[in-house]
């Protein structure tokens, strides 16, 4: 043989011409590394499910339970959620207009009487802003 030709033979005896690898797959390192990912999940799931329960069962152990006074029927507080959206307003501006357009009484005791805006500048117009009073400085 020539030293060509004893170059290109492996130990097993293959010539280079047969064009193919050697399968060299080792199973137990691939079914080691499978064993150790399905153990390590499974832990993992365990461990989790674990702190769940127990997250679960302090959340059910501090919580505090429904006073005896409450009412399941009685409403809450005011104010409450509006029911229809605006109407709230419209009722402020409606009786906002009334107070401004009609005479009303705003104190009955003390004679105090709301009068119409319109009247109220026609009045404003005719005898003027009221004047504070000077005082005499001390000279």
């Amino acid at each position: 043989m020539d030293s060509h030709a004893a170059k290109h033979h492996s130990p097993e005896g293959h010539s280079p011409e047969t064009l193919h690898e050697i399968s060299t797959i080792q199973v137990k390192p691939i079914v080691a590394f499978a064993l150790v990912l399905a153990i390590t999940a499974l832990a993992t799931f365990a461990t989790v499910k674990i702190l769940l329960d127990y997250m679960n069962f302090n959340y059910a152990r501090t919580d505090v339970p429904l006073s005896s006074l409450a009412k399941p029927d009685q409403l809450p507080p005011t104010p409450h959620l509006q029911v229809v959206s605006g109407q709230d307003l419209k009722e402020l501006r409606a009786k906002e207009d009334a107070a401004l357009q009609e005479y009303h009484w705003v104190n009955k005791d003390l004679g105090v009487v709301g009068i119409p805006i319109e009247h109220a500048i026609e009045l404003l117009a005719q005898r003027g802003l009221p004047a504070r009073e000077e005082t005499k400085s001390a000279q």
